[in-house]
């Protein structure tokens, strides 16, 4: 009897668990199919949670992320478009007052650093920029969105990670009692029957490179 190993993606032991199901209630083991059928859908429902979460954390990611790179396009803009005003207006004010240690300081900024970098860069624009310029009119409200976003975009990250972690532990404490239920029914089908009947009981599998995929894709 060889079960999916640890690494096998759950779906693995959703079929095997399956397969051994319906052999021991045709062999009329009625209690013991019952266990098997209860702890597979343990594992079943747990494995389709911790994918939901997983979904989850993409989604949030891509939100945040967006908006990183929404901030990143906002604050290019406005440097060319200052950077545009003149053959030397990157060597003056305004432009050295708003980027004064380059357009890198805003956009490589750390992800600890994103919105107080992007603050700093809107309170410049706001100083050394009139409330009509034009590049100030379109970069502060489009910073003031973007940090906001990418605010709610990193809290709701931080949850789905930790929501994500959280699935991934139930998942392996089931797995874990499936496979400790699964073992012993083998042992009692040994003693009931014999170790070469007890294997019909068990669909023959076999170890794979991908045994992290999803069988079912």
């Amino acid at each position: 009897m060889r079960l999916p190993p640890r690494s096998a993606h759950f779906r693995h032991r959703v079929r095997c668990g399956g397969y051994v199901e319906r052999r021991l209630r045709r062999a009329k083991y009625t209690e013991l199919a019952d266990s098997v059928a209860a702890a597979t859908n343990d594992v079943l429902v747990y494995g389709r949670g911790l994918e939901d979460h997983e979904t989850a954390v993409q989604c949030a990611l891509a939100d945040r992320d967006g908006a990183d790179d929404d901030l990143d396009d906002t604050a290019q803009d406005a440097r060319a478009a200052l950077a545009g005003r003149g053959a030397d207006a990157v060597k003056k004010a305004p432009y050295k007052l708003i980027f004064p240690q380059g357009i890198g300081y805003y956009t490589a900024a750390t992800l600890t650093e994103e919105t107080k970098r992007y603050g700093e860069l809107k309170d410049r624009l706001e100083e050394h920029l009139p409330g009509a310029d034009e590049v100030r009119v379109k970069a502060v409200p489009a910073i003031e969105a973007g940090i906001v976003a990418f605010t709610a975009g990193s809290e709701q990250l931080g949850k789905a990670r930790t929501n994500e972690a959280l699935a991934r532990t139930r998942l392996d404490a089931a797995e874990e009692a499936w496979e400790r239920l699964l073992t012993k029914v083998y042992g009692l089908l040994i003693a009931d029957l014999g170790r070469a009947a007890a294997e019909r009981f068990f669909p023959k599998y076999k170890v794979r490179k991908d045994e992290d995929d999803d069988p079912t894709g």
